[in-house]
């Protein structure tokens, strides 16, 4: 994106992780783009100071997500554009010989957010809050097997260790579940999707 707008312009990244924005200023140390901690319900930004908002895998986690919504659509020049993208955590599918407890683990992991389900209320949030919609598509994530560079590995340790830290879950359960994924690998019967919603949308002129 930076060199997409070049000198003259400007890319903003803002999280409201202080440990975040340092790990994205270490892996761009040249200021380009600029990070910092931020808000996503109360950009330090003037009204109409950009021209694209993109919002990736954040709205979910956000408690006040229509006020994040609206900041976007206020910091945005008329005719700008932006980019939301959610996952529907309820969509999940992970194939798993114990479903009850598949389900289980995963019902306790949506706690993990403040919406699980968002994209199936975005487009009306994103028209209340004055947006036109342009196109609603989806990137399917899809991994046949268990391995390091597969997203659902990496899923996994998450998962697990949040929903223990819940206590919500035997951890007995908890192991099975963990423990039976690497061997329906192994048995050639691994299957994971999941789907991330893109929501583009524009400031009408």
């Amino acid at each position: 994106m930076a060199a997409a707008v070049g000198n003259t312009g400007r890319v903003v990244g803002i999280d409201i992780s202080p440990d975040v924005v340092g790990l994205a200023q270490r892996r761009n140390p040249s200021g380009l783009p600029q990070y910092r901690v931020g808000d996503a319900t109360r950009i330090d930004e003037p009204d109409a100071s950009f021209d694209v908002a993109v919002c990736t895998q954040v709205a979910e986690y956000i408690p006040e997500v229509d006020r994040a919504i609206s900041e976007a659509f206020r910091v945005l020049k008329r005719g700008g554009r932006a980019i939301f993208v959610a996952t529907d955590w309820d969509a999940v599918i992970w194939h798993s010989d114990a479903p009850d407890r598949m389900g289980a683990v995963m019902k306790s992991w949506e706690a993990h957010c403040a919406h699980p389900q968002l994209p199936r209320s975005m487009s009306e949030r994103l028209r209340g809050a004055g947006f036109v919609l342009d196109e609603v598509s989806v990137f399917p994530i899809l991994n046949l097997e268990w391995g390091d560079d597969t997203y659902s590995k990496g899923l996994s340790r998450l998962v697990h260790d949040f929903v223990s830290g819940r206590g919500d879950i035997p951890q007995a359960d908890l192991t099975g579940w963990a423990d039976e994924l690497p061997r329906i690998s192994d048995q050639g019967r691994y299957f994971f999707s999941s789907s991330r919603f893109i929501f583009s949308v524009r400031k009408p002129l």
